[in-house]
C-alpha cells in the first residue's frame, strides 16, 4: 500500500463565530510563522469539533481480486486526547479519551451529520495538545456496525463527550472505556480492515521546536498529499476544500475539525 502522508493546515480569518461559507479562505500551513500561537489557550482548555470529513481515495482491495470495485465505504473516525482531570484534593489524573464513529460513505463523497459537532469540551493539556487521528475503512462484515451507531447515539458519547470539570470523572472513564471496547472490536487491528491514517498531531501554544505545528482558535484541515499538493492552491468555502480558482473539492481525503478556547460555565 502506497503510504500516506499526512500534512495539517490552518484557514486564515476563519472561525465558528466569524465565518461566511460563501466567501473564500485561504489555506496555510499550521507550521507558517504567521499564525501567532496562544498560550493562553494552556489555562483555559480548548473545545473541539468536526466539521467535514471527504473521503476520495479509500484503499479498493476488491478490484485487485477480480471483483468489481467499491462504492461504498464503512469509515471509522477516532480522535484520541489526554484529558488532564482535577481532583477534589488538588490532585489531578491523566485520562485518555476517545472520540470514534462510524460512517457508510460513497466514494468521493462527504460524511453526513458531522457538522458543528463537538466532540470535547473543557479540554485541559499541559505544554502541548496531542491528538491521535485514525481513519479506518472497515472490511469486516462478520460484525455489523449499525448496533453500534445506536451505542455511540444512546450514549450521547457520538454526538457530545462533555469533559466539563463538573462532570464526574467516573462518566468519563466510562466514556472512555466503551470506546476502548469498540475499538477492540471493530477497530484498526481487526484483519481485513485498511488504516488510512494513522498518526500523532501536537499543536503547541507556544512553540519550543522551529516548524512545530502551532495552536491558536479556528480551523485545522488533515489532508492527505495529492501529486501537485500545495496549501496556497487550496481554498476553504462552504464548509469544504476546494481546487482555487474552481469549483472541484480537492482530490483527496481530508478532516476539517474547529478549535476554540472553552469558555467558562
Amino acid at each position: 500500500m502506497t503510504k500516506r502522508i499526512l500534512n495539517l493546515g490552518y484557514v486564515r480569518d476563519a472561525s465558528v463565530d466569524n465565518y461566511d461559507p460563501n466567501e473564500e479562505y485561504s489555506l496555510i500551513s499550521a507550521k507558517d510563522s504567521s499564525i501567532r500561537p496562544d498560550p493562553g489557550m494552556a489555562a483555559t482548555g480548548v473545545d473541539i469539533g468536526l466539521m467535514r470529513l471527504h473521503i476520495h481515495n479509500a484503499p479498493e482491495r476488491r478490484k485487485f481480486l477480480g471483483l468489481l470495485p467499491d462504492k461504498s465505504y464503512e469509515i471509522m473516525v477516532t480522535f484520541s486526547a489526554v484529558h488532564i482531570h482535577q481532583r477534589d484534593d488538588g490532585g489531578r489524573d491523566v485520562l485518555k479519551v476517545r472520540y470514534s464513529k462510524f460512517f457508510n460513505i460513497d466514494k468521493e463523497d462527504s460524511a453526513g451529520g458531522f457538522t458543528y459537532k463537538k466532540m470535547f469540551q473543557n479540554l485541559k493539556f499541559k505544554r502541548s495538545l496531542s491528538l491521535d487521528v485514525k481513519l479506518t475503512e472497515i472490511d469486516n462484515k462478520i460484525v455489523d456496525p449499525d448496533p453500534l451507531e445506536s451505542l455511540l447515539e444512546d450514549t450521547g458519547i457520538g454526538t457530545v463527550l462533555d469533559l466539563a470539570p463538573y462532570n464526574p470523572k467516573e462518566y468519563i472513564l466510562l466514556a472512555s472505556n466503551i470506546i476502548s471496547k469498540i475499538q477492540e472490536v471493530f477497530g484498526v487491528d481487526k484483519a481485513g480492515d485498511d488504516p488510512l491514517w494513522d498518526d500523532t498531531l501536537v499543536l503547541e501554544p507556544k512553540p519550543t521546536i522551529p516548524g512545530s505545528y502551532r495552536l491558536r482558535e479556528g480551523f485545522y484541515v488533515i489532508v492527505e498529499e495529492y501529486p501537485g499538493f500545495d496549501f496556497g492552491e487550496i481554498v476553504y468555502k462552504n464548509n469544504a476544500l476546494y481546487q482555487r480558482g474552481s469549483e472541484r473539492e480537492i482530490p483527496t481525503n481530508y478532516l476539517v475539525f474547529p478549535i476554540g478556547k472553552s469558555l467558562p460555565s
